[in-house]
């Protein structure tokens, strides 16, 4: 085997792990932002983890398109140029991402907690 079928071989693999970590974060970004939404019908109160967690999808989802881009990549140039873009685009979307996490968070908790005063009882 020639040096250059092990490279492909071997890009091969890397391009099949990347779209395997990338179809993973584009199923646990959604997950992580909207299963925390049910933590107030379960607990009395605010709770910061899941607005941790919810913030935390944004950047899920931003590194799982950067390793979709990465498995997209032609053969004759680098995969790890994504990671140039995608660090500082995660760090940058944890701000709308917070906001709109707490936001939604918070709006959920004062809506049940309106429905847990006005229930008969």
């Amino acid at each position: 085997m020639t040096d250059d079928q092990l490279t492909d071989r071997v890009t091969d693999r890397d391009r099949r792990t990347y779209r395997i970590i990338s179809r993973t974060g584009f199923v646990a970004a959604p997950a992580m932002f909207f299963l925390p939404l049910l933590v107030p019908m379960f607990s009395v109160g605010y709770q910061s983890w899941p607005i941790i967690c919810m913030t935390a999808a944004f950047a899920v989802l931003v590194s799982a398109s950067s390793f979709a881009a990465m498995a997209s990549t032609p053969p004759d140039e680098n995969p790890g140029k994504h990671q140039l873009w995608a660090v500082p685009v995660a760090v940058f979307a944890l701000l709308p991402g917070a906001v709109l996490s707490s936001g939604l968070y918070l709006t959920v908790v004062s809506l049940l907690s309106q429905a847990a005063a006005t229930a008969p009882g």
